[in-house]
């Protein structure tokens, strides 16, 4: 039982994370609802060098593990590759993040008065329906996951 456990906790959060979040009663971090065809996002890589924290490649995801990422699969790094979102020959993960959720962090006392915020970097695109709605799916599957 132990393993199964243990196996269940690693799916798909770092241990200690929880869908918490730091917008106060809003809670709109974790809606699957804002999911869309018209929600834009970013890759992770993109809004760790917006942010500031350059090439310290999951420290987005270490400091703030509130925030909504999917890891995008060979599918939707194919098509991210071929919008140029994304070189080809990537690294093995690529992460999205919703841009919307990372303009609020950057406003956030963290980060506003920061040097190091470069929100040019964002480069922010929208998805195809089919991915948009891969990521409503993985949202709702974390969530239930919880209860």
């Amino acid at each position: 039982i132990r393993i199964k456990l243990f196996s269940l906790q690693r799916k798909g959060r770092p241990p200690g994370h929880t869908l918490t979040n730091d917008r106060g009663a809003s809670g709109m971090t974790w809606d699957p609802s804002r999911l869309t065809e018209s929600t834009t996002f970013v890759l992770g890589s993109r809004a760790n060098k917006a942010l500031g924290m350059g090439g310290t490649r999951g420290r987005l995801y270490i400091k703030h593990p509130h925030l909504f990422k999917y890891a995008a699969d060979p599918q939707d790094k194919h098509w991210l590759a071929e919008q140029q979102h994304m070189r080809a020959t990537g690294g093995k993960m690529a992460y999205l993040f919703l841009e919307e959720d990372i303009r609020e962090l950057a406003d956030s006392d963290d980060y506003r008065s920061s040097l190091e915020l470069k929100l040019e970097e964002l480069k922010p695109f929208l998805a195809p329906a089919w991915m948009a709605e891969k990521m409503r799916k993985y949202m709702e599957m974390l969530l239930h996951e919880r209860d």
